[in-house]
Order: C-alpha cells, then structure tokens, then sequence
C-alpha cells in the first residue's frame, strides 16, 4: 500500500500542501544558493574565512519560512503576481536585516563582508521571483500541483468556473467535484457532509447570489463542513476588474477600492523608476541599437528609425520613435493591399493589425517577433512623453474600440510594455487589450510595474504573442 502513496499524499495527509511545501524549500535553497554564490564570488579577493559564515544556514533555514508566512507567501490561495514580488522583496529585505540586526547586536559586525552580505540580499530579491517563476512553468500541470477545489453550485455558473480554472492552472486551485446545491434543507446537510467526508481537504468555492444566501443562509451552512470556503459573489461588469480589499465594519462588510494613481507620491515615484532604469539601460544599448540600425539600412531603403503619431497621455497627440520594420511608404502600400485582398481588410477592421503583413521587411520581421523595434521608444521615455510600463500608445482611429475605457487610457503614460505584451499580447483578441488596459490602469502599482518589467525579457526572448 505504501508503494501506491506518491510524496505529495503523505504531504497532504500531514497537513501540508505539496504546493506550499516545494515553495518553502524552495525559497530557503535560493536564498542559501545565492548567499554562497555572493561569498565564494567575495573570497575570491581574498579576507574572507568561509567557516566565519555557516552558522547562516540554519539562520536562514528557520527565519525564511517564518518571515515568508507572516508576508503571506505560504497560504493555500495565491498572491496575485505584483502583491507576491512585493512579499518576496519584503521576506528576503527581512530576513538580510535581521541577519545584519544579530551581527550588530553580537558586536561581530565588523568582521564580516559587508559587500557580499549587499550581494546576496540583493542577488535574494532578483533570484526568489525568478525561482517561483520557473516552478509555475515546471510544475503547473503536475497533479500535485494545487489545492482541491469543490464547487458548490446554486447559480449554474459552475461548469463556467471549472473550465475557466482547468485552463488557468496558476491559480493554484484545482476543481475535482462539482455539487448542485438542493433546495431542501435536509438533502444539502446530507450533500454537505458526504461531500466533505470524501474531499476533506478541499477548499469550497462558492459561486455567491446575496438573493439565494438571504432565503436559505447557504454560506453559513457550507463553512460547518468545510475549513476555507472561497466566496465568489456575483457582481455587475463594472466591478469585475477592480481589485477588493476586504474591511471590518463591526456588523458589515466593507470592500475597499484603492486608487493608487491618485497618490502624488505614488506617480513621481513611478517617473522615477523609469529614469532609473532607462538612464543606464540607454547606455547598454546603443551599440546594439546602432548594429540594429545598420542592419535595417542594408535590407531595405530607407531611415532606420521613424516617428509616429500616437495618443498619450491626457489624450494629447505624441510622436513615438520606432525601428523601421516596412517598407517606405508603407502606408500607401496597405491602402494598395487592402483594395487587393479583402480578407486583409476584414482582418485590418478586426485587430487594426496584419498577422503576416506583406509590408514588412526580413529584418523588421525579426525586429517584431523579438519586439526589438520598441527599443527607440527609450528617448521617449526619456522626455516624458512614454513610461517603461503602461498601455501600448493607440492612434486615433483606435479611440472608438476603447470606447468608456479610453478616459483611462487618458490617464497614464502610454508603455514600452505592459500588461498586455505579457499576457499574449497578438494572441489576445482586442477587446482582451482594451479590457487589460483598463485592468492595468485601475489596479496599478509600483510591484505591478516591477512584475511586468520582471516577466518582459521572457516574453520578448521567446516571441510569445509576437508577429
């Protein structure tokens, strides 16, 4: 019999998710891996006694579970991306503080390299979300991977929600049952029961009508037999994409909308993240950005770079910069290839995008798939017409598609990338866009920005969604 138990069924029976588990040493063994990297890289200059530091496995071993729980990092429902960067960042900046805080109280501070305890709390904080990045692309899929899901049905929206979680597995919950809700009393207790006697492990998700809960006390019922009951309460269209923060209000609840854009603070230190990293990564780029230049003058005539007109931000017409990827005079040329082929014009209505446009050259092929004719976009962000993160910059006849959206639209500085480049970007449709973008610009912060910018090399090395 104990042959047939895989790892992660002991696991669960102990009480311990596989997910939560693999994250947790997983964490410890990056923080581990990177502090010796940063010590042996330090010893290599000599003055440093590598024994003086292993007392810091156990140190770590015990504070990074602790210090990544209390940041929430270890609970069975996931962290949305940016909130988990952020505990990341935070649990690693703890930890190294701690550390630090024991070496100054020990009065030994000084006999240790202060350079490559910064090394590793920095190497930390860059290496914790790559790691849990490659995890999710590893493992999934994996059977192990996940919490048990039961859905408890009264809407009939559950065969929606299954299907919608099988496809979206990095949310960590996996459906395996779901239960209609009789109407009779007796009947659901029984339902109720056998079905937590059969997945006692399972978190309920409940698919919440206010109407149904206030005729039967549903809820109330479900949470007897089931220790974390998921609460999906119906709401209209124009709630679904805010982010809600549950508050206490004695007697009621309250959800909370935070505004982040709305803060001064807030948007000057956005300004500054994207002259901090944009100054020095100008720099590293321009004798790329001259050998791409170069290429582009030997494929075809022409500039090798171009301006557009585009919409910024408070709906005022910018010119952002671009590798030249067509042929001159493009424009007239689509005109000519639309009259020719009304599939394509169908197609250019739809996406106001080509999936294999005739205009574009060998190297602007190469240059879109990679997304390498943005880089120019730097100098705008540079004069503060563009940021590094925002909705991609829209021109005129796109105002329509965006319809109420657009006053948000209005409100940031278009981006290099964004939300959507990493969600799919061309394998979404436009109304997934124009719907990301106004995700983007309700919920935004600073870990989101950092999330995207983390997730964007990926997304561009392996051309996902580019054509």
């Amino acid at each position: 019999m104990l042959l047939n138990v895989s790892p992660a069924d002991i696991l669960r029976r102990a009480g311990l998710p596989p997910q939560q588990f693999v994250f947790c040493l997983g964490d410890m063994f990056t923080l581990l891996l990177v502090s010796a990297l940063a010590l042996l890289l330090r010893a290599l200059f000599g003055g440093v006694e590598l024994e003086q530091y292993s007392w810091m496995v156990l140190f770590i071993c015990v504070l990074m579970p602790i210090i990544g729980f209390l940041f929430g990092l270890y609970q069975t429902l996931p962290l949305p991306p940016h909130r988990e960067l952020r505990s990341l960042v935070l649990s690693a900046s703890m930890v190294f503080a701690m550390l630090l805080l024991f070496l100054f109280a020990g009065k030994s501070s000084i006999s240790y390299s202060r350079i490559a305890l910064m090394g590793a709390w920095i190497g930390s904080c860059l290496a914790l979300p790559g790691w849990r990045f490659l995890a999710r692309r590893l493992w999934v899929r994996r059977r192990w991977w996940g919490a048990p899901l039961v859905i408890l049905d009264r809407s009939r929206r559950g065969r929606a929600f299954w299907h919608y979680l099988k496809r979206n597995p990095q949310y960590g919950l996996l459906p395996c049952d779901i239960m209609d809700l009789p109407d009779d009393r007796e009947r659901l207790i029984a339902s109720l029961r056998k079905c937590a006697r059969r997945y006692p492990e399972a978190i309920a998700l409940v698919l919440y009508d206010g109407a149904q809960e206030a005729e039967g006390g549903y809820l109330a019922m479900i949470s007897r037999y089931f220790s974390k009951t998921l609460v999906v309460p119906r709401f209209d269209a124009g709630m679904q994409h805010f982010w809600l923060t549950p508050c206490d209000l004695g007697l009621h609840t309250g959800l909370l909308v935070k505004q982040n854009l709305r803060s001064r603070w807030r948007r000057r230190l956005k300004r500054l993240l994207d002259l901090g990293i944009c100054l020095p990564l100008a720099v590293l780029l321009l004798l790329p950005c001259l050998l791409i230049a170069l290429a582009i003058r030997l494929d075809s005539p022409g500039a090798a770079i171009y301006r557009q007109r585009r919409i910024g931000q408070g709906g005022r017409e910018i010119r952002i910069c671009k590798f030249r990827t067509m042929i001159v005079n493009a424009d007239a040329a689509l005109v000519r290839y639309l009259e020719e082929r009304p599939e394509l014009r169908a197609e250019w209505e739809r996406d106001h995008k080509l999936k294999h446009d005739p205009r574009v050259t060998r190297v602007g092929a190469f240059l879109r798939k990679t997304s390498l004719d943005e880089l120019p976009q730097l100098i705008n962000v540079l004069l503060g017409d563009m940021s590094l993160v925002g909705p991609r910059p829209i021109v005129e006849s796109e105002k329509s598609k965006y319809g109420p959206v657009y006053e948000n639209y209005c409100r940031v500085r278009p981006g290099v990338t964004g939300l959507w480049q990493v969600s799919g970007r061309n394998n979404t449709t436009y109304e997934e866009r124009v719907a990301l973008d106004n995700y983007y610009v309700t919920n935004w912060s600073v870990w989101m920005d950092l999330w995207i910018l983390g997730k964007t090399p990926f997304v561009v090395l392996t051309g996902y969604g580019a054509y």
